[in-house]
C-alpha cells in the first residue's frame, strides 16, 4: 500500500496531465448524482435507467482515479469514459426527438454544446495519454 501511494504521489508531482486529471476526476466523483440520489428518485421522475448511467460514470471515474499512476490502464478508463459520454449524448438526442409535444429548445442546444465540449475534452486527454504511451514505447 505504501508503494502504491508513493506511485500516486510521484505521478501527481512529476507528470503533466495526471495532476489536472486528478482534480477533474475528484470533482466528477463528488458531483456524481449517485452520491446524492437513489434509484427510486429516478424512477419517480420517469428515468429509471439514468441512475445506472450515473453509476457507470462513477465507476469509470473511480477506475481513472485508481489507475492514475498506470498510463495504459488510465487510457483504457478514459476510453470507457469517452464512449459512455458518446453513448449518453446519443441517448439524449434520441430522447429529444423521441418525445412528443416538446420542440428542440435552447436548453437542448446548451446541453448538447456542453456534452460536445466534454467529448472534445476527453478525446484530447485520450490523445495526450496515447501520445505519451507511444513516446515511452519508442524511447525504450
Amino acid at each position: 500500500m505504501k508503494s502504491y501511494l508513493k506511485k500516486i504521489k510521484d505521478t501527481l508531482l512529476y507528470y503533466d496531465i495526471q495532476p489536472l486529471l486528478f482534480f477533474w476526476i475528484a470533482s466528477d466523483l463528488l458531483n456524481n448524482m449517485v452520491l446524492w440520489t437513489t434509484p427510486s428518485y429516478w424512477e419517480e421522475v420517469g428515468q429509471p435507467n439514468t441512475y445506472w448511467l450515473y453509476m457507470s460514470y462513477f465507476v469509470l471515474s473511480l477506475s481513472m482515479l485508481v489507475t492514475l499512476h498506470n498510463i495504459k490502464w488510465l487510457s483504457r478508463a478514459v476510453t470507457g469514459y469517452l464512449l459512455l459520454t458518446l453513448f449518453s449524448t446519443i441517448r439524449y438526442v434520441v430522447n429529444i426527438f423521441g418525445e412528443s409535444g416538446e420542440p428542440f429548445g435552447v436548453t437542448d442546444v446548451k446541453n448538447l454544446l456542453i456534452t460536445c465540449w466534454y467529448a472534445f475534452m476527453w478525446s484530447w486527454i485520450l490523445f495526450k495519454l496515447k501520445r505519451e504511451i507511444l513516446y515511452k514505447s519508442l524511447k525504450s
